[in-house]
């Protein structure tokens, strides 16, 4: 295998953080070289050097729109494969299994080479997720991608390490979160870190936030660049509050990308995520943008990278909703929202899971509405966050304000998210009994794994926080009463010690 030549330092850095980058197992480190020229920025040339796992290639199905048949498949044109020896290699495209079916046998070493063309964006990408995770290239020429769309591979061996060189244009920058070799040279330490993730190509603007271990690289084209500096301050007020909330930092490289555009989504990725902005009055409307920016931010944890579930479509609840819950009160902990906001902001989540179950013709499960996420929204968004919520406020009350819900994510993040351990509901049961010595296993049964509806145990919630609640059918507002100045909410929205 062809070696690269690099310091002895950054060989010695890459080898103790990745585990021998080079080599994984029986499969040697695979390669791919990315072209883009100035002269057309929507074609891609690509040569890559991998291991066939399996006897076909594919592409990553998530985020592409189920109307495109092929999906990524369809933007992609192979011009050859070959083996080892220069041998060409027979193929053909299987229309069912979306996968190109190969003439050899498993764990052979190809090579390959194939274009990439960007016309995504003349599909509407709705049903792909949103326009957020579209594949373009903006006004100034800054492209951006998802990298499912650039990478064929054979097989999902978890640990296959990848090496990514791109040739672009002089003076253009590659923003990505995967470990930068040098300048244009990358890696990445797995599979799903290689095609679930985002790239921003070009003469864009680039700035780098960084504590302890975590560094992040925001990325905007040219027409955003003058609001770099505001995301850059909120994103530096949400990190130490993160880190209070789970005990630490991860060691990690982490890509934001942040555009201009005429709506206002976001979606996180393995170690990135894109927000898109409507650039006007965002000194006045932080409870949306900053909301969705620490939302997005902390899917890093919860969703993504440690707080997972195998029953990824049930736990819809917990991870959105407990995302949902803990992006606005970080807001709120650390100034970047008043108080006004955060209530106004809480009741409505109240408002989204009594209107659901109250309007509904078919009563569902708060784990049952995640299979079909899309005609849930509201109800796994407002529902998982008024459970947060109440489980605060019962932990908070059981343990006389010894324990809380932050408590309970630091538990989950070190017995199970640092050990790449599933978090199922039964465990989620188990760590809530453990850490206050009662059992909620009736809690769940009736409201999230049953049908039962919420809006006593909210109001019971509220009554104990110390917050006062008006409601009319859908309808609810929210008041701190004066006369409990150490309430439970008080100790709630109380900055934590980094703040």
């Amino acid at each position: 295998m062809k070696k690269h030549k690099i310091n002895f330092f950054l060989f010695f850095i890459i080898l103790y953080s990745f585990s021998g980058f080079s080599q994984v197992g029986n499969f040697p480190l695979s390669k791919y070289h990315l072209k883009i020229s100035e002269d057309n920025l929507r074609i891609v040339e690509v040569k890559a050097s991998i291991v066939a796992q399996e006897p076909y290639l594919e592409m990553n199905p998530w985020g592409i729109p189920p109307e495109i048949k092929e999906g990524w498949a369809k933007f992609v044109d192979i011009k050859s494969i070959s083996d080892e020896n220069g041998h060409a290699i027979n193929y053909n495209w299987n229309n069912v299994s979306k996968k190109w079916e190969l003439e050899i046998a498993k764990n052979s070493k190809i090579n390959l080479i194939y274009q990439v063309r960007l016309s995504h964006d003349n599909y509407n990408w709705d049903a792909g997720g949103g326009i957020d995770g579209r594949p373009t290239v903006w006004a100034d020429n800054t492209i951006f991608w998802t990298t499912a769309g650039l990478f064929v591979y054979s097989g999902d061996e978890i640990s296959k390490k990848t090496e990514i060189t791109f040739d672009v244009p002089e003076n253009w920058k590659v923003s990505t979160a995967w470990v930068k070799l040098s300048d244009l040279k990358f890696a990445a330490k797995n599979i799903d870190e290689l095609v679930h993730n985002l790239l921003m190509i070009g003469r864009h603007e680039e700035r780098l936030v960084k504590l302890d271990n975590m560094s992040i690289t925001i990325a905007t084209p040219s027409n955003f660049k003058h609001r770099i500096d505001l995301i850059q301050q909120s994103l530096e007020k949400v990190l130490p509050a993160y880190k209070d909330i789970f005990g630490e930092l991860p060691t990690a490289n982490y890509l934001v990308c942040a555009s201009k555009n005429t709506i206002q989504d976001g979606e996180a990725y393995t170690n990135s995520f894109h927000q898109m902005f409507l650039d006007k009055d965002l000194e006045y409307n932080k409870m949306v943008w900053a909301n969705t920016l620490a939302h997005e931010m902390f899917h890093y944890w919860n969703g993504t990278n440690f707080l997972y579930s195998d029953d990824y479509e049930g736990n819809y609840w917990f991870s959105e909703g407990f995302t949902n819950y803990y992006s606005s009160l970080t807001l709120l902990r650390t100034g970047i929202i008043s108080e006004e906001d955060y209530l106004r902001f809480l009741a409505f989540q109240f408002s989204r899971i009594n209107a659901s179950q109250a309007l509904s013709k078919e009563k569902i499960s708060l784990v049952a509405a995640g299979k079909k996420k899309i005609d849930n929204w509201h109800f796994i968004y407002g529902g998982g966050t008024t459970m947060a919520f109440i489980l605060d406020v019962k932990i908070r009350t059981i343990t006389k304000g010894q324990r809380s819900l932050d408590d309970f994510m630091k538990v989950l993040y070190s017995k199970y998210g640092k050990l790449g351990k599933p978090i199922s509901l039964e465990i989620q049961i188990e760590e809530l009994n453990h850490l206050t010595n009662s059992d909620f296993r009736p809690f769940f049964n009736k409201y999230i794994t049953g049908k039962t509806s919420a809006l006593e145990v909210i109001l019971s919630a509220c009554d104990k926080a110390g917050l006062a609640v008006s409601y009319f059918q859908s309808e609810f507002y929210l008041t701190a009463r004066k006369d409990k100045i150490n309430s439970i909410y008080r100790s709630i929205i109380k900055p934590l010690k980094s703040e």
